[in-house]
């Protein structure tokens, strides 16, 4: 097969691009156009029987950098055909335990958790991805928002000894998955809950919330309205700001959101673009996080907080902090879903596999908004019947801890 080099000089609207691309004779190879906040990218052509259909394929992989937004937004069914570079920094990815649902609607407070789920990996698999295209195996971060949990989504003791007790059972099941199949793609993988966010008085919080929002009231305009309608999904029900009513706009000024705004100033803690000393042993160059299509509402709040942080924190929180200029990825999936750690519902019912339900991994063939994140693991990570094995496998050690976890933290309902 004889490859020929071009190089190829393009504008967009928004962005100039410099693309070297490598074409095969026998195939021919066609520009992505659905990829965002790249500032350049290189294709490299891998040509040979690949198993693709004819005995000589191409397989295009693309070498993206990060733009002046620091964050790469990219569908994840062609994360595979990509290679990021993330200039030594540590991959970090965080979760969270959400707020229980109601499974009645007159019930004063919910009584349905976010169990773990069969889908829950999925959405920490990319580090394995990201780390096997660097020279050198990168350090991974496993980041709980637990205390922020504990702090704005619980709503009694109980809750908390709930979230408490299935956020260990995640970790655990995280650990036991990754030394099993990805033991030595990371120099270390660590599991963390940031304790920086109990040093910081909630007054804090909505302090640096006003003052950015004060300095870059445009880019948050749109944050705002999302954090908002995270609390209140009905009273403002539109997709975007401009489709708000006046009435709502109003509103808008009105409603208290001051949780919202706590909770996203919070990821900046989880998240390591802002810490004190003493929590954690940070990475020298900063972290690059990896998260779901929602995260880039968060990431606006960390970019904007971040350049204002980095001039005024320790005058903010009257101590000594450390900084981080960080990396986001975000991908998309095919589907609009909550992710993986929140699990999906329709109504009271999860329409998820967990232990307690006892569904088999084929219930996922079934729901067509989440299949594609389970047959990506099983393409090009880890086989369906090998993942099946692992699960089978975990459930008397996930049981057996729950039982557990149930007695020593007093739960008292069969949760």
């Amino acid at each position: 097969m004889v490859l020929r080099s071009l190089f190829l000089h393009f504008k967009t609207k928004y962005r100039q691009y410099d693309v070297f691309l490598l074409q095969s004779n026998y195939c021919a190879t066609r520009l992505p156009t659905n990829f965002s906040g790249i500032s350049f990218f290189h294709f490299f052509v891998i040509a040979g029987p690949l198993g693709r259909g004819d005995p000589e394929t191409i397989l295009v992989i693309m070498k993206l950098s990060f733009d002046n937004e620091k964050q790469l937004v990219l569908p994840r069914k062609d994360f595979k055909d990509v290679i990021i570079d993330t200039e030594g920094k540590s991959i970090i990815i965080g979760f969270n335990e959400p707020k229980f649902k109601k499974s009645q609607k007159d019930l004063a407070e919910g009584d349905l958790d976010s169990k773990l789920n069969a889908r829950f990996i999925t959405y920490f698999l990319p580090a394995v991805e990201v780390s096997r295209m660097q020279k050198k195996r990168l350090r991974f971060f496993i980041v709980s928002g637990l205390n922020m949990a504990l702090k704005w989504n619980a709503q009694n003791e109980q809750q908390k000894a709930i979230m408490m007790a299935s956020d260990a059972l995640k970790f655990d099941f995280l650990k036991t998955f990754f030394d099993k199949f990805f033991p030595n793609d990371f120099s270390l993988v660590e599991y963390i809950v940031p304790q920086d966010i109990l040093k910081v008085p909630e007054t804090k919080f909505l302090a640096l919330w006003r003052l950015i929002e004060k300095k870059y009231p445009d880019e948050l305009k749109e944050i705002r309205f999302q954090l908002t309608k995270f609390l209140y999904p009905k009273q403002f029900n539109a997709r975007s700001y401009n489709g708000l009513s006046l009435k709502q706009r109003e509103d808008l000024k009105r409603v208290d959101a001051s949780t919202a705004f706590q909770y996203a100033i919070g990821h900046l803690f989880a998240l390591g673009d802002i810490n004190f000393e003493g929590n954690y042993v940070h990475t020298p160059n900063g972290y690059v996080s990896i998260g779901g299509e929602y995260e880039v509402f968060f990431n606006k709040v960390r970019d904007v907080a971040y350049d204002t942080l980095k001039d005024f924190g320790e005058m903010l929180f009257d101590r000594e902090v450390i900084v981080k200029n960080n990396y986001r990825i975000v991908l998309q999936n095919k589907f609009k879903v909550p992710p993986p750690y929140n699990g999906m519902f329709r109504e009271k019912e999860l329409l998820e596999v967990t232990y307690e339900n006892g569904k088999s991994l084929d219930y996922y063939n079934t729901q067509t908004k989440v299949q594609d994140q389970l047959h990506y693991m099983y393409d090009n990570l880890l086989s369906k019947v090998e993942y099946q094995k692992f699960w089978d496998s975990y459930r008397p050690r996930y049981l057996d801890l729950k039982t557990r976890y149930k007695e020593a933290y007093n739960i008292r309902k069969d949760w």
